[in-house]
């Protein structure tokens, strides 16, 4: 019998099974997640606490929704590292690796979803390239979906 050694590595790394792309929640539709998710005026968005008992609302499957935010900072430092920024697998039905459309102020353009917390959604994006930007990509939360698809904050 042989004892596996600590460093015996396979002769190939094993690639990971190939994600299947995920067809987008409809529109109008409320989905599945661990936030809140409420649909209303035709966007879709997690309501907060004192904004939740006023509308139609499906619960998350794991928090209820975010409190509201102090306006202090140090307290504000607290509520955002102890209830806006827990981790969570998804943000009203967005997961990492999803690509979405996002709503800039005067246009439309692609990013993938690299993390979401119970706050919201964080895309990375392409920056258009020129001699003003030495960055070539960006990131920004989104929390809501306009009635065309699009995501914004």
């Amino acid at each position: 019998m042989q004892t596996p050694n600590l460093f015996d590595l396979p002769a190939a790394p094993a690639k990971p099974a190939p994600r299947k792309p995920r067809v987008p929640l409809a529109l109008g539709e409320l989905p599945v997640s661990s936030v809140p998710a409420a649909y209303d005026r035709e966007h879709l968005y997690s309501p907060k606490a004192g904004t939740a008992e006023r509308v139609d609302h499906r619960p998350g499957d794991r928090f209820e929704p975010l409190p509201a935010s102090p306006s202090q900072p140090d307290a504000w430092g607290a509520w955002w590292r102890d209830f806006a920024s827990a981790p969570t697998p998804d943000f009203l039905g967005l997961e990492p690796g999803d690509v979405i459309t996002i709503q800039h102020a005067t246009s439309t353009g692609t990013g993938a979803v690299v993390a979401t917390c119970r706050f919201g959604a964080v895309v990375r994006y392409e920056l258009p390239q020129g001699p003003w930007c030495d960055e070539t990509h960006a990131e920004m939360y989104v929390t809501r979906r306009n009635q065309f698809g699009h995501w914004y904050r």
